[in-house]
């Protein structure tokens, strides 16, 4: 399988961050290597490589072609104290074609606004892995503000009534909390705007939860 970089163009040549530059060293790629670069805007460009420095290389764009259209059909929105399972969510969104990631803190969970950069690099080697041109938008929020958005919304919560494959159907925004749960106050806020659906008997990690319920709505919308 062909490796993917990310880069941004300038007139008739992309630049590579030090992060690329380290890529393009691990897998041994030369001066006068062709390549495949995103801009993670939906644009594939073949490349040929003519510099690598210490920090920052840079290729020469070849052809380009625009691979990947914008938009925000299925967006997650999640809610987390520990770090690695929140990763292992981002990763998996941006694999199974989400448009959108909305990183919220809710009173269970802590705010990763500080992490906003990391998050960024985490979308932009997932989306490399498998092939992506159009990255997910990201977005932090520090309280449920991202609601303001009229959006079909679902949340997972064991309350709800039990969810059929349909529901996934069509532009969606799933919403996860914590892995203590919502308080009162905040359920009492979903459900002004926000329909409750289980996902079955067992009671899954938020994380276990958000990844079936985006491969759903991701299959049935096509972005995988």
């Amino acid at each position: 399988m062909p490796h993917l970089f990310f880069g941004k163009p300038k007139g008739r040549f992309i630049d590579l961050d030090e992060h690329e530059t380290q890529h393009l060293k691990v897998v041994r790629f030369k001066i006068g290597r062709s390549l495949l670069i995103t801009d993670g805007n939906g644009y594939l460009y073949e490349c040929e490589l003519v510099q690598i420095g210490k920090d920052r290389s840079t290729a020469s764009i070849k052809e380009s072609k625009k691979v990947e259209e914008k938009n925000n059909d299925v967006i997650v929105c999640v809610a987390s104290q520990n770090w690695d399972r929140l990763r292992l969510l981002v990763e998996k969104a941006v694999e199974l074609g989400v448009g959108k990631i909305v990183v919220y803190k809710s009173h269970r969970s802590k705010s990763y606004s500080y992490k906003e950069e990391k998050i960024k690099l985490i979308i932009r080697d997932s989306a490399k892995q498998c092939f992506r041109c159009l990255f997910p938008d990201l977005e932090i929020e520090e309280d449920f503000s991202f609601l303001k958005d009229q959006v079909r919304t679902i949340v997972l919560h064991q309350s709800g009534r039990l969810a059929t494959i349909e529901d996934f159907r069509g532009k969606v925004r799933i919403v996860v909390g914590p892995e203590g749960d919502f308080e009162k106050g905040e359920l009492d806020l979903l459900k002004q705007s926000a329909e409750f659906l289980s996902l079955g008997k067992k009671i899954l990690r938020f994380e276990t939860a958000a990844i079936l319920a985006v491969g759903m709505a991701s299959f049935l919308n096509g972005k995988i």
